[in-house]
């Protein structure tokens, strides 16, 4: 059994085009990503990308070169996983490449709630700081029961159980098999959320109280700012 942590990694945002090239201070963005998570408990660390531009940055057989054709990054994790992993008691991290400030602590316990436990997936959330991050389409949002998430959405009108979604998730192999297996939802592809593919599939994710002090994902230009400004 390994402990693998996989970032997808383009650069064809809508909202931040080229992001995970923006620096952050003196490095790339997706540059510090990876090196947060070779802090972790992690045996291996990896790239997921279909740009030249971006495997460049890395030492040979550290970025691995996916279809550019996927619809999520999970899916651009799974084709990478299929190269590297080879039991399905593995544990596979989607560390998004634009959380560039990921805790390790975090990433750790993603390790600890898949490994020799019943759980399929993991993901890390937050507590809501001001009514703003409520009905900030930028800032996804989770409601928990009873420790698991139950509803993802871009604009909670009320913030009963609710708190900010970090988009790093945790699979078993077999969980990420599945979930790769079905086709995207409605949903889905209309919020733009690939957890809800897992949702609407009674495939249940297991929420995880994040540890760390920073939390700036950075999807828009603001946000590489206050990045920078960390």
């Amino acid at each position: 059994m390994k402990k693998i942590v996989i970032i997808p990694a383009r650069l064809h945002s809508e909202r931040l085009p080229l992001k995970p090239l923006k620096l952050i201070g003196e490095k790339p963005m997706i540059q510090w990503t990876y090196d947060a998570a070779l802090l972790s408990n992690a045996d291996e660390v990896k790239i997921a990308t279909d740009s030249i531009e971006i495997q460049s940055l890395f030492d040979e057989g550290v970025a691995l070169m996916t279809s550019s054709v996927h619809k999520s990054g999970t899916e651009r994790v799974h084709e990478v996983a299929k190269k590297i992993s080879k039991s399905k008691d593995d544990v596979i991290v989607n560390l998004q490449g634009d959380e560039p400030f990921i805790n390790k602590l975090d990433l750790n316990n993603l390790f600890s709630a898949l490994v020799g436990a019943e759980n399929e997936m993991a993901t890390l959330y937050r507590e809501i700081i001001s009514k703003d991050e409520l009905s900030d389409e930028n800032i996804v949002k989770v409601k928990l029961k009873s420790g698991y998430a139950v509803e993802f959405s871009r604009n909670f009108k009320e913030d009963n159980d609710c708190y900010v979604h970090i988009g790093v998730y945790a699979f078993s192999g077999n969980s990420l098999e599945s979930y790769n297996n079905l086709e995207p939802t409605d949903s889905e592809k209309i919020q733009k959320l690939e957890q809800l593919r897992a949702i609407e599939n009674n495939i249940p994710i297991r929420g995880i109280k994040s540890l760390a002090e920073i939390h700036i994902g950075v999807d828009t230009e603001e946000d590489l700012i206050k990045a920078n400004e960390a």
